[in-house]
């Protein structure tokens, strides 16, 4: 594919978003509808009130980390019940994690892509399936999901390979949708073993091979997490040709440091010609500040031509603060009525 041809599809592309634990705890500052926070993994074991338990268990690690606990645990066949107590506990937590009645950041980054966009979640909470359900009530026209260590709210066919909201029966075949599994936080993890995981892997490799814009939240990319890292990065480097116009995104805390970006995400910059942004606040990244038209945007500003524009649609702290879902579907009517007659345009 020569350049001009990689210009001319350039809109087309898809968007990908990938989310840590990070983002979730920035999606709910205050915790979820009953005030439950949301931890990161050095805060897990005592937001889940597991220090005693744990401590209770000979030779186990002394860390919060429930990263480093667990693949201890698994390694000791002798604490076979206290791992599974352990599952249990992560399980039933994250269960009853709900989205708050107030519009969240996940609502607005929902809504921020469409159907040819995809975000990929490591995280176990069904905070974003809930934000999905309610952004439905304002378009269909949303991103693809992908659940790369299982989640709470998700069910799957394993007849027909489908999968969708947990209490839902299969499209194809009528029958019930199982629970899938949650991929628990070993260091070695194996993303093959389990049917369910293997295929949404293998549609995030999909994604993340043609994306033009890759934008991470909240997910730092631990070393421990080599295996991820290594199907990221063979994905992205399958395209073939020099991304030359590719971007990677990253959306970090405000007092982050700049030297602390992991090597993974400085490794793609590096096939995307060093086309890497940190961002301070996901209000500064693309898909906020030209929601549904964020390689749209890019294409018009960066490429194409010597537009130096901003869109006149964009999403704000002032759109959570207002809280009114209403509001939020008036602000985009206009996106969405050029979606609807072929021209998905910066506005």
């Amino acid at each position: 594919m020569n350049i001009e041809q990689m210009i001319e599809i350039y809109p087309q592309r898809p968007h990908l978003v990938i989310l840590g634990a990070g983002a979730s705890k920035d999606a709910t500052p205050d915790g979820d509808a009953n005030g439950k926070p949301l931890p990161v993994m050095s805060e897990f074991i005592s937001t889940l009130n597991l220090t005693d338990y744990i401590g209770r268990i000979e030779g186990v690690p002394k860390t919060d980390n429930i990263e480093d606990v667990y693949s201890w645990l698994a390694n000791q066949e002798r604490f076979v019940e206290e791992r599974i107590v352990v599952e249990n506990e992560i399980r039933e937590y994250f269960s009853n994690i709900t989205l708050p009645d107030t519009l969240t950041k996940y609502d607005l980054l929902v809504l921020s892509l469409r159907q040819k966009d995809c975000i990929a979640t490591f995280n176990w909470d069904g905070l974003l399936v809930q934000a999905y359900q309610r952004m439905q009530k304002i378009t269909t026209d949303l991103p693809q999901m992908v659940f790369l260590h299982g989640n709470v709210e998700v069910g799957y066919c394993p007849e027909c390979k489908t999968y969708g909201y947990w209490f839902a029966k299969c499209h194809k075949c009528g029958e019930q949708l199982q629970s899938v599994p949650l991929l628990y936080p070993v260091k070695n993890k194996n993303y093959q073993k389990n049917e369910f995981i293997s295929e949404q892997w293998k549609i995030l490799e999909d994604f993340i091979s043609k994306a033009a814009l890759i934008t991470i939240y909240g997910y730092s990319a631990p070393k421990t997490d080599i295996e991820a890292i290594n199907i990221l990065k063979k994905a992205f480097a399958r395209l073939g040709t020099p991304r030359y116009f590719d971007i990677i995104e990253i959306i970090e805390h405000p007092k982050f440091d700049t030297k602390n970006i992991s090597e993974a995400w400085l490794d793609l910059s590096e096939m995307a010609r060093d086309h890497l942004k940190l961002r301070r606040s996901v209000f500064d990244s693309y898909m906020f500040r030209s929601p549904r038209r964020s390689l749209e945007f890019l294409h018009k500003n960066r490429i194409a031509s010597s537009w130096w524009g901003e869109s006149s649609i964009k999403f704000t702290q002032e759109d959570i603060d207002e809280d009114k879902i209403s509001a939020l579907e008036t602000k985009i009517l206009p996106l969405l009525k050029n979606e609807d007659s072929g021209n998905p345009d910066v506005i």
